[in-house]
């Protein structure tokens, strides 16, 4: 199989470059490393079945030539940043909706019949059912949330239009090495400019699905190899859910700096956007003969260990 990756050199898609390459597959990355890093990929410079293509996604003429030849494409390539959706308007659409449009008429024109697109738990919004089943409707609060729910709709139209066989993996955040942004690397930073004590979000309370990338990648694939609907939607987390108080806890454990004071700032200090409970049914994916191997506390652990070994 001839597979391209967008974001190919990002923290979930260079684990998915990984696994097609181990594989024996064919891959050809194409990342504009606005937020991906050459060194993810690196190691498979020299490989013969390896391609890079260093250029943006809004460059059509380009993206047009990257698809010849292909069979699949993983559609990893975002604007992640959920936060900014609300100083910046136009990122979300443009990075996201117009970018996955763009992705989606360059399969037409080269005949490419299979996409994996990487949604996000944020579709749902403040959910009232938890766990939360792929059933339930969009009630996005971020703009992020908003254009990843309207990319899906759009792989659903061409999907019908154009035969194409479609998978949505709807995340949660996930952990792991090469983990670049997040709460995590958000405590890592405040405790590297002061290490006895922090100023945190919230009040500590709000409850948070995450998920090691080595499951999440394991899980990804193995929808992919069992499911074979036209449109496969599946959310892919945890069975476990920490507060925020837990999760800084466990970093801090795992830094031993257990002493250090914590100023929690309040609910009202929460960025616009946010989701206060997040945790995901995966009781569709455990169908499938999929389960967590590791606990979220783990991957804490082990992303914490990786940034503070890997600072750059």
């Amino acid at each position: 199989m001839r597979y391209l990756v967008t974001g190919g050199a990002g923290f979930i898609g260079s684990h998915v470059v990984d696994k097609l390459l181990k594989d024996s597959h064919m891959v050809r990355v194409y990342d504009n490393f606005s937020t991906g890093r050459k060194i993810f990929i690196q190691d498979h410079f020299k490989k013969k079945n390896f391609e890079l293509i260093d250029a943006d996604l809004s460059n059509k003429k380009i993206l047009m030539a990257s698809m010849e030849d292909i069979d699949f494409v993983f559609h990893l390539a975002a604007h992640a940043d959920v936060r900014s959706g609300i100083n910046n308007r136009f990122i979300d659409h443009e990075e996201n909706l117009e970018i996955t449009h763009n992705i989606l008429e360059a399969m037409c024109k080269n005949k490419i019949k299979q996409i994996a697109f990487s949604s996000t738990s944020s579709v749902y919004g403040d959910a009232t059912i938890h766990p939360t089943p792929e059933d339930y409707p969009f009630h996005p609060t971020s703009l992020y949330g908003a254009t990843k729910a309207a990319c899906e709709s759009y792989i659903h139209a061409y999907s019908s239009y154009y035969d194409f066989q479609s998978y949505i993996f709807r995340f949660v955040s996930f952990l792991g090495p090469r983990y670049t942004h997040g709460i995590i690397f958000d405590v890592l930073k405040k405790l590297q400019q002061n290490s006895k004590s922090i100023k945190l979000l919230s009040d500590g309370s709000p409850k948070k699905s995450s998920l090691s990338v080595f499951d999440g990648i394991e899980a990804m694939f193995k929808i992919i190899e069992k499911s074979k609907d036209q449109i496969n939607i599946y959310n892919i987390g945890h069975t476990e859910i920490l507060t925020v108080s837990e999760i800084v806890n466990t970093i801090l454990q795992t830094v031993n700096l257990n002493r250090v004071k914590k100023i929690w700032l309040g609910k009202e200090s929460n960025w616009k956007g946010d989701n206060e409970f997040v945790l995901l049914s995966i009781n569709k994916l455990k169908r499938l003969g999929w389960k967590p191997k590791k606990s979220i506390k783990e991957a804490i652990t082990e992303t914490v260990l990786y940034l503070t070994t890997n600072p750059k």
